[in-house]
């Protein structure tokens, strides 16, 4: 299944400038005409719409974890929104999901911030995930290592477009 022929969805002003919060990012995704649901699943997950029966895309999002998380999923799977109907065929669904990260890496950590500030570093970045998000603990614990994974896939975006 292909995108339509309608113009790609233009970027939301935030994107790339300054770090989103959860609201910015369900507003983004109701603009773009999908619900935001939020309930006891272990992933986010990407249901495409199906125009022929109106039903919308929908973002459904863990409820029950951290915040920050929970804000990567939402991110993650607008990522899948933005660029996806969704899955075309098992072979594609890898080169999907690295595509889906990086948007939402390139969301969460906005490249004005990093170039303003020169820090482009995975501890800045992550500190930035810290200060925006959510209070990181100092252990290597599950959501301290999202936010490396965040933060390496987000200089990496960086020193590809540099």
């Amino acid at each position: 299944m292909e995108r339509s022929h309608e113009p790609p969805p233009s970027l939301p002003a935030w994107y790339g400038v300054r770090y989103p919060t959860l609201e910015n990012l369900e507003a983004f995704g109701w603009d773009l005409g999908a619900s935001v649901v939020y309930g006891r699943i272990s992933n986010g997950i990407y249901f495409p719409s199906n125009d022929d029966y109106g039903i919308p895309a929908i973002l459904a999002i863990p409820d029950h974890s951290s915040p920050l998380a929970k804000i990567w999923s939402l991110s993650h799977e607008l990522g899948h929104l933005v660029l996806h109907l969704g899955y075309t065929s098992p072979w594609t669904r890898a080169k999907q999901e690295t595509h889906a990260d990086r948007w939402a890496a390139c969301a969460l950590i906005p490249r004005a911030r990093i170039l303003e500030h020169g820090n482009a570093s995975l501890d800045s970045s992550i500190g930035a995930l810290s200060a925006h998000y959510e209070d990181l603990p100092l252990e290597n614990r599950q959501v301290r290592r999202l936010a490396g994974k965040i933060a390496h896939m987000r200089l990496r975006a960086l020193k590809e477009v540099a």
